[in-house]
């Protein structure tokens, strides 16, 4: 029988979602100085970004490592120095400016971390002699600040030493920044270069100007000319115009004035029924009592005025008039007959 071996295998899913918050989580890091990290530096990185206290076991680190540099292609490492690329970076391998900065990173954290255990004993040792004052112990009390006054010329070094590193980080960070900046600008004269070639030159630009003028000046002069002849066939079609909107108008006023005749026709007509009633009652009245009646004045009036009115907007034709006056009581018809007969 053989021996089984035992295999180590990776939950693809947990480990996608672990690489995703990482990458995520170190989008906040933009100058090239503050995206190397040496591998322990790495590990404290994920161990943030993941929410857990301590950093990764050795081998799941390696698998992240591996899973996105290969497969993600958004770090390089060489096992000690991890750099993380921009998205529109080539991924190139670790260089020695790399592994520069990484060391240089990884002691400024080791002095950082020695400049907070000497502060933190000096603390110790002031309240040591601060008890042993307090119990007048002077042994005690010499030799606690005697170990406060060492600790407080190493910090002293130390911090100096803390500023001088930080000095150079923050040098090499300007320079990587400058070596981009040149970069940059390489690029752009060298854009600029190609289009001023396709551009040509000064005299060029102007012949293109002038000729542009030239040719603006020919459809100007086109347009004009489409504008003049435009402007005599409209001064040729003016005169129909007129003379139609003449015939127009004078169609118009006929239709009027045939209207208007028509309508003191009818109402000569009513007027005349209106005469024939008025006169068969004032002769029934007559039979009947021997009185003449009496018409109300306003209601007289007021028919004189309406005839007067309408025989006035219209000729009479023949002796219409005369022989409609003939068979109407005097009283009230005077006044009316005397206006037809003015008019």
């Amino acid at each position: 029988m053989g021996t089984q071996q035992s295999k180590e295998l990776v939950l693809i899913p947990n480990l996608e979602e672990a690489a995703g918050r990482v990458v995520t989580y170190l989008e906040r890091y933009s100058s090239h100085v503050d995206r190397v990290f040496t591998k322990p530096m790495f590990n404290s990185e994920t161990a943030a970004a993941l929410g857990i206290k301590s950093g990764l076991a050795d081998k799941d680190l390696i698998i992240l490592l591996k899973y996105l540099e290969r497969d993600r292609q958004v770090l390089a490492s060489d096992g000690n120095v991890v750099r993380i690329s921009r998205p529109t970076e080539v991924l190139l391998p670790i260089s020695k400016e790399d592994r520069a900065i990484a060391s240089l990173k990884s002691l400024i954290k080791d002095v950082e971390k020695q400049v907070c255990a000497l502060e933190a004993h000096i603390a110790d040792s002031r309240e040591k002699s601060r008890r042993a004052v307090e119990s007048k112990n002077r042994p005690s009390a010499l030799a606690a600040l005697r170990s406060k006054r060492s600790a407080e010329s190493v910090l002293a070094q130390r911090m100096e030493t803390f500023f001088q590193l930080e000095q150079v980080l923050n040098s090499i960070q300007q320079a990587s920044d400058q070596i981009a900046m040149v970069r940059v600008m390489n690029d752009s004269a060298g854009v600029l270069r190609g289009l001023n070639a396709k551009v040509g030159s000064a005299n060029d630009v102007e012949n293109a100007l002038e000729n542009l003028k030239e040719e603006m000046g020919k459809v100007e002069d086109i347009t004009s000319v489409i504008s003049e002849a435009g402007q005599e066939v409209n001064v040729a079609d003016e005169s129909d115009i007129d003379e139609e909107f003449d015939a127009l108008l004078r169609q118009k006023e006929a239709a009027e004035e045939e209207k208007a005749t028509e309508s003191t026709k009818q109402k000569l007509a009513a007027l005349e029924i209106e005469d024939k009633v008025e006169d068969a009652h004032s002769e029934k009245l007559m039979l009947s009592g021997g009185a003449t009646p009496t018409i109300p004045q306003a209601t007289s009036d007021t028919k004189s005025s309406d005839q007067t009115s309408v025989l006035k907007s219209t000729p009479l034709q023949g002796g219409q008039a005369s022989s409609q006056d003939s068979s109407r009581p005097s009283h009230g018809r005077k006044n009316s007959d005397q206006a037809i007969l003015e008019s």
